[in-house]
């Protein structure tokens, strides 16, 4: 009976440590989309290789998926809107530095969201919509000055 408590002790410490992480975790994600601009999008670490002024697609090429076919939809109305984009399938960083490791901590965590994620001018949202992207892509282009 002693070994059957300390066993249920152990069990629940191993839970409340679980939950406790989880829900840790969870705030750090809501105060970083929380730092959102007026489109929703959050700074990120660009992947290596984008082109500036580009939205980036992230989403699975050639496949009959529903996320695959918003990022085929989209980047076709982006392409009509005048609008340069490229889609991809994967996100990489060759060598970060220490000063890219909190703009890489953002970047993972909009990774997880709902695909497509779109990366734009150092930005990144996940699913937006076509609208919401091209606001993003104009909203520096509409400063005076610029």
């Amino acid at each position: 009976m002693n070994i059957g408590k300390w066993l249920m002790i152990a069990v629940l410490t191993g839970v409340a440590v679980q939950l406790w992480t989880t829900h840790q975790l969870s705030v750090f994600e809501r105060s970083v989309l929380a730092t959102a601009d007026t489109n929703g999008f959050v700074a990120v670490q660009m992947p290596d290789g984008a082109p500036p002024d580009t939205a980036l697609i992230l989403a699975a090429l050639n496949c009959s998926s529903a996320a695959a076919k918003r990022a085929d939809v989209m980047a076709q109305r982006l392409t009509e809107m005048g609008i340069p984009n490229r889609r991809s399938n994967n996100y990489s960083v060759a060598a970060a530095t220490r000063e890219q490791m909190p703009l890489l901590t953002r970047t993972s965590i909009v990774l997880k969201g709902e695909i497509p994620v779109i990366f734009i001018n150092g930005m990144a949202k996940a699913n937006p919509t076509v609208e919401e992207v091209a606001s993003e892509y104009r909203r520096d282009k509409s400063k005076p000055g610029l």
